[in-house]
C-alpha cells in the first residue's frame, strides 16, 4: 500500500524593516545615508511599537515580500 501524503503549500510571511534616512535634501543617498533600526516578521508587533512611540523620530517602515 503506497503512502499518499499531500504536500501542503507554505505561505512565506513578509518582513518589515524600520528605516530612517540621514539626508533630507533630496540628493543622491548612498548606502551609508540610512540606518536600519529593526526588522519585524509580525506586523502587529510593529504597529504596537509605532503606537507606543518607541521607534526613532523620522523613521518609517518598508514591507518586503519574500516570494
Amino acid at each position: 500500500m503506497a503512502d499518499t501524503k499531500t504536500k501542503k503549500s507554505r505561505k512565506i510571511k513578509p518582513v518589515y524593516i524600520v528605516v530612517s534616512i540621514a539626508d533630507g535634501s533630496g540628493g543622491w543617498l548612498g548606502s551609508d545615508s540610512f540606518t536600519i533600526h529593526s526588522t519585524h516578521k509580525d506586523s502587529d508587533a510593529l504597529l504596537e511599537a509605532m503606537d507606543a512611540g518607541t521607534l526613532p523620530v523620522g523613521s518609517f517602515y518598508k514591507r518586503i515580500a519574500l516570494d
